[in-house]
């Protein structure tokens, strides 16, 4: 069993956080999608919609299956531990054993360190643990996301090179389900899209009517934000006999999208193009839209794929390694996000390039 303070400081180092709360936060986003529940971020103003009709509110949610969130955390933690990986690392079937099995009479032994506030007694763990109704509860949201892999994976045909993938981690669950959404609810990420995607269309509207009219400076920075899109995905380095661009190399791109757009903008020839610019900038408004929403959905997972191809073992193949990590919901995702992006990019050059025909 790893020490617990370095292990700590790893979990910490990875995402940012202690090792509890980005167990927590992982678990929730498969309950979440377990229960039905639509945590978004801006829910309505009457609450959360429901994917189904049996869907909790907020307060039944929180009652009855944050519970159920904490007994999973646990269980993400100890195995974790256990095993010496970060808490994203643990295999998806491995943790039924631990909320719900052969493991689950060592949950509540000893102290936990993952930075958990409350720090919680050995008997408040037994307390969480002892509910055989909460415990069940757990192994039915896991084995719902392990039949939802399987039935996913089946999917996959552009992957498939003869061995079998490597097993889902919850992280890679997580990151699945964030893609996909809530049955029967768009992901969020789609309304990005769609508010991207329209303020394409008002730009290419005003310029095609002549509504508005592009300066030297609109020209330039649309000649340059052009390029980065345009510009086919080359990190990280793949082995020789790989042919790219592949899965992990599109997303990986897109942080360097936003990050490019960022910088252009605080230029102060391009400063009237970003956020403190002209509110009324139909050129401004799409390039944000695209950049700093549909494209910076995508950060998330970049940033976790990143870690991830670094402790790739040198001989698991690529396709293995992205059938692992990049499931079907979030290449659905790339491919929306690049679409869009794409649309931008044929109207950056349009601008930047107004006498040549497309």
């Amino acid at each position: 069993m790893a020490d617990g303070q370095d292990w700590e400081q790893r979990n910490r180092s990875a995402y940012g956080m202690s090792a509890w709360r980005q167990a927590v936060a992982t678990c929730g986003a498969l309950v979440a999608w377990h229960a039905g529940y639509d945590n978004r971020a801006e829910p309505g103003p009457s609450g959360p919609r429901p994917g189904r009709p049996d869907a909790p509110d907020g307060a039944q949610f929180t009652s009855q299956w944050m519970p159920v969130v904490a007994l999973l955390a646990l269980g993400a933690c100890r195995a974790a531990r256990e095993a010496d990986v970060l808490v994203d690392d643990v295999e998806l079937p491995g943790l039924v054993g631990w909320v719900d099995g052969a493991d689950s009479g060592r949950l509540h032994h000893g102290p936990l360190e993952t930075g958990e506030g409350r720090e919680r007694t050995e008997a408040g763990w037994l307390e969480l643990v002892g509910d055989a109704k909460r415990r069940r509860r757990a192994r039915q949201v896991l084995n719902d996301h392990v039949m939802a892999q399987i039935y996913e994976e089946g999917e996959l045909e552009d992957t498939g090179d003869g061995t079998e993938p490597a097993l889902f981690t919850i992280g890679d669950r997580a990151r699945a389900v964030r893609a996909a959404g809530i049955a029967d609810l768009e992901p969020e990420w789609a309304g990005a899209v769609d508010y991207a995607r329209a303020r394409i269309d008002r730009l290419e509207t005003v310029l095609r009517e002549g509504i508005w009219r592009p300066t030297r400076r609109h020209r330039a920075f649309a000649g340059i934000l052009h390029r980065t899109l345009v510009a086919t995905p080359d990190y990280p380095n793949l082995p020789d006999e790989v042919p790219g661009p592949v899965w992990v190399q599109r997303v990986l791109r897109m942080p360097h999208i936003t990050s490019t757009v960022r910088t252009l903008t605080e230029l102060p020839e391009f400063a009237m193009l970003g956020p403190e610019g002209e509110a009324a900038d139909p050129l401004g408004k799409a390039v944000s839209a695209v950049a700093h929403k549909a494209v910076h959905s995508l950060v998330k997972s970049a940033v976790d794929l990143e870690r991830l191809w670094a402790a790739r073992p040198a001989e698991q193949s690529v396709a293995v390694w992205e059938r692992a990590h990049l499931p079907i919901p979030v290449r659905k995702q790339v491919l929306a996000v690049e679409k869009v992006t794409h649309e931008l990019a044929m109207v950056l050059f349009d601008v930047a390039n107004p006498d040549t025909e497309r």
